[in-house]
């Protein structure tokens, strides 16, 4: 069911990635989060080794490639944790029509409009969120790293996802597709989807994590039944390897794609998918972000 509050759907359908004068941290109240999360834009280059076609980010206008500045970012962080009460209510007026149970903080989610663990600083930032949230313990926020799978072996990497998880923290890594014709029209990515399940694989091994999955329509054809087969498979895969699968996340597109090509499937469809990977996979699954 849809929110009643008309403020709430609102703030729960809308995330822009600017807040104030601002370069990298801005507050969204998250339907996936359950509260207001605190989003990390590591990408103002919008840099990505993906290229989908439903991406809502705008490359029509490139950027040059910039350093990040970890200092910075924790400026504008505690800031923004300086806007929540002593029960973690955020009270920033932009929200000040939102109940207070849906404003209070959940996470700090390390995303961007790129694939934030390219960036050479991610291990740096990691260390330097962890440290925030150790020093604020009354304040029971989690830390979110949302990525695309893609470097996931990487060293660099491994450090960064380290310093996230080592009080209280998730990965949300992304899975699209089953079979690699279907993650090259959806994905478009130099990295192999056999290399995105080696390293959900490895990944889950050491960690429990949540796998984000969005399907939409792409010429007119939603994915079929072959490829949704496919998908099922690589998760039953994953999950017998040993690796702990805390969701499986569906949802379809929310915001304008980047292709027009690229259409939202309807909520049968995932509803449908969910029912199969709880069935035939053994993970649990929800559905996000559909408004019936």
């Amino acid at each position: 069911m849809p929110p009643r509050n008309p403020d709430l759907r609102r703030e729960q359908s809308h995330h822009p990635r600017e807040f104030a004068d601002f370069v990298y941290a801005y507050p969204v109240v998250s339907r996936r989060s359950g509260g207001v999360s605190i989003g990390v834009n590591l990408n103002l280059d919008k840099f990505c080794n993906f290229d989908c076609p439903y991406c809502q980010v705008d490359r029509t206008v490139p950027k040059d490639k910039q350093a990040i500045s970890v200092s910075a970012i924790r400026a504008e962080l505690e800031k923004l944790l300086a806007t929540f009460d002593a029960d973690g209510v955020c009270r920033l007026d932009r929200f000040a029509a939102i109940p207070d149970a849906d404003k209070r903080l959940k996470d700090i989610a390390v995303s961007g409009d790129g694939e934030p663990t390219m960036v050479p600083e991610f291990a740096e930032v990691g260390a330097m969120l962890a440290g925030l949230q150790a020093a604020r313990p009354k304040l029971d926020f989690q830390l979110v790293l949302i990525t695309n799978s893609t470097l996931l072996d990487r060293a660099n990497v491994l450090a960064g996802i380290g310093h996230l998880l080592s009080h209280k923290g998730e990965v949300w890594a992304k899975l699209d597709a089953g079979t690699e014709e279907w993650y090259q029209k959806i994905n478009i990515s130099r990295v192999s989807l056999d290399k995105v399940e080696a390293n959900l694989i490895r990944l889950g091994q050491s960690h429990p994590f949540k796998i984000q999955s969005l399907f939409c329509g792409l010429d007119g054809a939603d994915p079929s039944r072959a490829e949704l087969d496919a998908y099922l498979e690589r998760l039953r895969r994953v999950k017998t390897s040993g690796a702990e699968i805390l969701e499986v996340q569906l949802h379809t597109l929310a915001r304008k794609p980047a292709q027009a090509s690229c259409t939202p499937v309807t909520g049968g469809f995932l509803q449908d998918l969910r029912d199969r990977i709880v069935d035939a996979v053994g993970a649990p699954a929800k559905v996000y972000g559909m408004e019936t």
